[in-house]
């Protein structure tokens, strides 16, 4: 027998609780800077000794890939990382190839992902190098008191992004010396074009591969995927930095303070002048770790480059991974092959995932898990959706309301009645 219904009240009170989580308005929607960047923050003795080690791990598709460790232009507190690790992926033939230094997301736990873009670069004749973040893999500091119930525990002080803020902006600073020292090891091997390079990133990385371009001007191209401005907010209101905000505000932090602190590393102080034809980005129309409006900020900040959406979130673009190697080869190619203007497209199909809080339909109030099956609409607001609750599997025809929230007509699948039933979904996009 299915539990009965919230009552009414009940479920009114719960619904504007949810809805005051999922839809508060943004605390800031005007993430460039009062005043242009300092480029010397990011300057570095690229005369000081630059020794490299070179391993080759093998080939694949023709792409030679080698393994590559160099000393980071900048000593912090932990000696294990102050040494950069890199993969290179290198095209065939002799060349001289174009090259982008690529950056990954926060805290992966591989490079699985960047190291398929980086082989679909190579084999549209663009030369890749993948940097290891700092406080990242193998660059992380084992805890000093191991926890015995969690082995990779690492050590909490030790974080590319922490509550300890002058510590955290001295990290993401090291990150772009890092990845421009990446730069010069690329423009010293035979097989690159020094004149011809660029930088790419994701998430976290995309944000970073923003500064790099602009204050490293050797890169003349960008290209990132689910990047923007404003890496502040992005910390301040993004779910799975919540911890870190919580540690923030005890340590007493704000929004506004953080975000002041943080000016030397934001991105969009530092693109005047740098060509929007040869920046393409690629975001999610529902994402709420890099909400749109910092897409459009940092798009603005290259002075009007263009975006190709995912109706999608954050973590959703993985279900377009194919079609955006597809659009990426195709802008490097038109940026640095001369192959004519690349018009990318405006949407790239993928599925979206909700998951979030149903009310109404035959559950009356459950969590819920859906997927969309099919859009009728190139932003994917209007759906037919397999969704899953508590009471098990439904069919839905479903219609945004907004980007986290939903109301749509549920056909059960196996459990209760035929008779479909309005509810609303209240919900994240993955």
């Amino acid at each position: 027998m299915r539990p009965a219904s919230l009552r009414p009240a009940a479920a009114f009170i719960l619904l504007l609780a949810l809805a005051a989580l999922f839809t508060r308005p943004a605390l800031a929607q005007t993430s460039q800077a009062d005043s242009a960047g300092d480029p010397s923050y990011f300057d570095y003795d690229n005369h000081s000794p630059f020794p490299v080690t070179k391993q080759f791990t093998g080939t694949q598709d023709g792409v030679a890939q080698y393994t590559i460790t160099y000393p980071s232009p900048v000593t912090l507190p932990y000696a294990l990382n102050n040494t950069v690790t890199a993969y290179y992926f290198v095209p065939a033939g002799p060349g001289p190839h174009p090259a982008m230094a690529v950056l990954h997301e926060w805290l992966p736990r591989n490079l699985d992902l960047e190291k398929r873009m980086c082989q679909s670069m190579a084999l549209a004749g663009v030369a890749a190098l993948l940097v290891v973040q700092p406080y990242s893999l193998n660059r992380r500091p084992e805890a000093l008191t191991p926890d015995p119930f969690d082995p990779e525990w690492k050590d909490p002080d030790a974080e590319l992004l922490s509550s300890d803020v002058p510590h955290m902006v001295a990290a993401l600073r090291q990150a772009v010396l890092d990845t421009r020292r990446g730069l010069d090891f690329l423009a010293a091997q035979p097989e690159i074009d020094p004149n011809r390079m660029g930088v790419s990133g994701i998430s976290l990385g995309g944000i970073l591969a923003g500064l790099v371009a602009g204050v490293d001007r050797r890169a003349k191209v960008l290209f990132t995927i689910v990047g923007g401005g404003d890496v502040a907010y992005s910390i301040w209101s993004s779910p799975n930095t919540a911890g870190l905000k919580q540690a923030l505000r005890f340590n007493g932090w704000s929004y506004d303070t953080l975000r002041a602190a943080m000016a030397p590393v934001e991105p969009t102080r530092y693109l005047k002048g740098f060509d929007p034809a040869n920046a393409l980005l690629i975001n999610a129309r529902y994402d709420f770790v890099v909400r749109p409006w910092q897409a459009e900020d940092l798009a603005k900040a290259l002075g009007g480059a263009k975006i190709v959406w995912t109706d999608t979130g954050h973590y959703g673009v993985a279900f377009s991974e194919t079609g955006i190697k597809q659009v990426g080869a195709k802008f490097l190619r038109s940026r640095f092959f001369g192959t004519g203007p690349y018009n990318p497209p405006r949407t790239l199909g993928g599925r979206t995932i909700k998951l979030g809080f149903i009310l109404g339909g035959h559950e009356g109030a459950s969590p819920a898990l859906a997927y969309q099956l099919v859009n009728f609409d190139e932003a994917g607001r209007y759906s037919v959706d397999a969704q899953l609750t508590l009471h098990g599997l439904a069919g839905a025809l479903s219609a945004r309301m907004s980007n986290s929230s939903a109301l749509g007509v549920e056909f059960p699948l196996f459990h209760g009645t035929i008779r479909p039933r309005p509810y609303l979904l209240i919900h994240l996009v993955m």
